[in-house]
């Protein structure tokens, strides 16, 4: 099963024009769909009996849930609960043979992004920061995902993988990273 829900508010914490700002209306519902929609689907497998031994889930994460992004506040929490999510249903999972990891893809150029403004700016950050100097293609997630739900691996559980062509590890990079 793959969770990937990229609907949520993008508005600032704080704005002077109070209609700008993020509401807690749109905090929750951001948290709702995007994080504990994805308990609510996995208990409803369960109840239905659709998820059997050997069974795997993925849930689509960002690196939102470690850095800060204008316009994210209230993704960037629904991606930490998501996390969390994966590690908790990981865990009551496991007896049954089932396991739940996050994929945190880099930035990729998707309509999901471009909603996000200042998108250019973060397309700009990761092409330097990346060292395949590259941006996260679609089919970089597909292999990854399709490599563990085809094995027969039951070990990796509770995990966030990161998919990124190594953008998280060199997002803090040294000022040397570029002198090749």
């Amino acid at each position: 099963m793959l969770h990937s829900l990229a609907f949520g508010s993008l508005a600032p914490y704080i704005h002077h024009d109070l209609k700008e700002r993020l509401t807690q209306k749109q905090m929750d519902m951001t948290i709702n769909v995007m994080a504990n929609s994805l308990v609510y689907c996995v208990q409803d497998l369960v109840e239905e009996h659709l998820l059997v031994q050997g069974c795997k889930i993925f849930a689509m994460t960002s690196s939102g849930s470690l850095r800060v992004i204008p316009y994210y506040g209230a993704v960037s929490p629904a991606k930490s609960a998501l996390e969390s999510h994966v590690r908790q249903l990981a865990l009551e999972l496991a007896p049954y043979k089932i396991t739940v990891n996050a994929i945190r893809a880099g930035v990729t150029f998707t309509p999901a992004l471009r909603k996000i403004p200042g998108h250019e700016t973060m397309i700009d950050l990761a092409l330097s920061q990346i060292p395949f100097k590259r941006l996260t293609q679609p089919s970089d997630i597909a292999k990854f995902i399709l490599a563990l739900a085809t094995s027969d691996e039951l070990w990796a559980t509770g995990n966030v993988f990161n998919v990124d062509g190594g953008e998280v590890i060199t997002a803090y990079h040294s000022p040397f990273h570029n002198k090749r």
